[in-house]
C-alpha cells in the first residue's frame, strides 16, 4: 500500500484534506510534472508572441489540475493583465496569494498592478482623494510585503519610489529609488519624478 495515497493530487505534497479538499482534482486527471512543465513552456511561447489570451487558457488548464499552486495562478494574474482582463488578473492574484501567502513575485504583482490602477485612474481624473489614499495604500502594503521576501527586488524598491512620490513622502520615495538605482542597472532616476 501506498504511503503518499492521501495526498492531494495537485502536486503541494498536503494531505488532500488539508489542500483543495472537495476541489481536488481526482488522480486520473493529474499530468505527470514534464507534462505540467511542457504546458508552463508553451503558454510562456505564446506570451512572448503576444497571445496572452492563449497563454492564459492553457494556463487556467493548469491551476485547474494544481489549485494550490501559486506560481501558476502568478502566471495566469501576468497573463490577464497583459490581455486586458485587469480585474481576473487580481482575482487570480488573490487566489494564488491564498494557496501561498509567502509567495514573493505574487505581492510584487499585486503591488505593481493596484499601482498601475491607481495611475490609470490618477490620470483620468476619476478619483476621489479618499479612493487614492485606500489604492495607494494597498500598494504600498504589497510591494513591502515583496521586500520583506525579496529586499533585491530592484522593480519592487522602484515602485515603491513612485508610490511614496504620489504620496508626498520625499524621504522614502528618494531612499527606495536609491536602491533601486543601486541594484537594477536599467533604472535612472526620472526626470521631474517628485514633483
Amino acid at each position: 500500500m501506498s504511503k503518499n495515497k492521501h495526498l492531494c493530487p495537485c502536486g503541494s505534497g498536503k494531505r488532500a484534506k488539508l489542500c483543495c479538499g472537495a476541489n481536488a482534482v481526482p488522480t486520473k486527471f493529474v499530468l505527470a510534472s514534464s507534462e505540467k512543465l511542457e504546458l508552463r513552456e508553451a503558454a510562456e511561447a505564446l506570451a512572448a508572441k503576444g497571445k496572452h489570451q492563449e497563454a492564459s487558457e492553457i494556463l487556467e488548464r493548469l491551476v485547474k489540475i494544481s489549485p494550490q499552486n501559486p506560481l501558476i495562478w502568478n502566471d495566469l494574474g501576468i497573463q490577464y493583465e497583459a490581455a486586458g482582463r485587469t480585474e481576473e488578473a487580481f482575482s487570480a492574484l488573490r487566489r494564488g496569494h491564498q494557496a501561498d501567502s509567502t509567495y514573493p513575485p505574487i505581492w510584487y504583482n499585486l503591488g505593481k498592478f493596484t499601482l498601475d490602477r491607481f495611475i490609470r485612474l490618477y490620470q483620468s481624473g476619476e478619483m476621489t482623494e479618499v479612493h487614492k489614499e485606500e489604492l495607494l495604500k494597498r500598494a504600498i502594503q504589497f510591494l513591502d510585503g515583496n521586500l520583506d521576501r525579496d529586499p533585491e527586488n530592484a522593480d519592487a524598491h522602484y515602485n515603491l519610489a513612485i508610490a511614496y512620490a504620489f504620496c508626498k513622502d520625499e524621504h522614502r520615495a528618494k531612499a527606495h529609488m536609491a536602491v533601486a538605482v543601486r541594484l537594477g542597472s536599467k533604472y535612472e532616476v526620472p526626470s521631474d519624478w517628485l514633483l
